[in-house]
């Protein structure tokens, strides 16, 4: 029994003198939180594996709607345009201003494409500590799904595509905001040039938005086969 007591107690002082160490050395500051500074590669590790599984799990049960739908895809394309390209590119853009400063890196989303489950939590819900927001706040299911459906298409596409189906994508409050702050995110299309249209499926996402009849899209934003995402940077 005392044995028990002695060892109960020597647990219980090293355990306050950790708790005193941590909080000291928060309060110190000696912690360079600097972007330009980064992790070690086991505290990279570690992040990237609980960032990695936490997204997997909250994201397992989500129900995938009709991807194909060439409405919503065209309209995933204006979306990622206005809000995606300083920090994902698109194809053809091999930097930004913004990117080099960013850490972690985001994906080249241009290059990658997620899993939908995947990347519809993540752009709902962002990611702490980086600097991914959460869109949810200001978008509602059906953009997200849109955004979801375009990046599926994206990675297949031509800088030539990319800006055709940009060019002819729905107009909506985030394209007006760029606009009246003089940045549209629309390309400008070459005098005659048109995209080939894409074959209409069947299906549709209910609650998406509906973009204008008889839209033209590039052809090449038929799905390009499927890959496995590799690890999210």
């Amino acid at each position: 029994m005392k044995r028990l007591v002695n060892t109960s107690i020597t647990v219980a002082v090293v355990a306050t003198i950790a708790v005193a160490g941590a909080v000291g050395f928060v309060y110190s500051g000696l912690y360079n939180i600097g972007a330009d500074d980064h992790h070690t590669e086991p505290v990279l590790a570690l992040m990237q594996t609980l960032r990695d599984r936490s997204i997997e799990a909250h994201s397992q049960h989500i129900s995938v709607p009709d991807l194909e739908d060439p409405q919503l895809i065209l309209k995933g394309a204006g979306q990622y345009a206005a809000m995606c390209t300083q920090c994902h590119l698109k194809p053809g853009m091999e930097d930004s201003e913004i990117r080099p400063g960013l850490y972690p890196q985001p994906p080249n989303l241009s290059k990658f494409r997620p899993d939908p489950r995947e990347a519809f939590w993540v752009i709902k819900h962002g990611i702490k500590m980086s600097a991914m927001p959460a869109w949810g706040g200001s978008h509602d299911d059906a953009t997200i799904w849109s955004m979801v459906a375009f990046l599926q298409k994206l990675p297949g596409m031509t800088s030539a595509e990319y800006e055709a189906i940009v060019a002819r994508a729905p107009p909506d409050d985030d394209m007006a905001m760029d606009h009246a702050a003089g940045h549209s995110h629309e390309p400008q299309a070459e005098p005659g040039h048109a995209g080939s249209a894409l074959p209409a499926t069947a299906g549709s996402v209910e609650g998406a938005p509906v973009a204008p009849a008889s839209v033209a899209q590039p052809a090449s934003v038929a799905a390009p086969a499927s890959v496995s995402p590799p690890g999210r940077g």
